[in-house]
């Protein structure tokens, strides 16, 4: 089927695409953070951002407040991309997303090994 109009997305029909960042649209901007921990050899770090990530996505529907705690981990991602992530606010924020989502054993879990490799780097 033809779309008709201007595309301001990205269509994809068949196959697959792995991206390690991905933006589309006016405007629109990708950065992937996680390549760039490894690259610093933040390995353990990037992991447990990107799996934190992925819990929060997953179980979304369970966590109160999913909004805030999905906005809180976009502010942590942006930290972590600084080149002198501020440690202290990354604890405070973490703190927090841990107190928000503990009814969630996964990701409750996922927030805690994120923070013990903020700690241990």
């Amino acid at each position: 089927m033809m779309v008709e109009g201007r595309n301001e997305g990205i269509i994809v029909r068949g196959g697959t695409v792995n991206a390690g960042a991905m933006a589309a649209g006016s405007g629109a901007t990708a950065h992937n953070v996680a390549a760039d921990l490894t690259a610093r050899g933040q390995v353990d770090v990037a992991r447990r951002l990107e799996e934190l990530v992925r819990q929060l996505e997953a179980h979304a529907d369970q966590v109160p407040g999913a909004e805030q705690v999905r906005d809180d981990a976009q502010t942590v991602t942006e930290e972590l991309a600084k080149d002198q992530p501020d440690r202290g606010r990354l604890e405070r924020i973490l703190s927090r997303i841990s107190d928000s989502v503990g009814s969630v054993s996964s990701l409750t879990q996922a927030t805690n090994a994120l923070l013990d490799a903020i700690r241990a780097f």
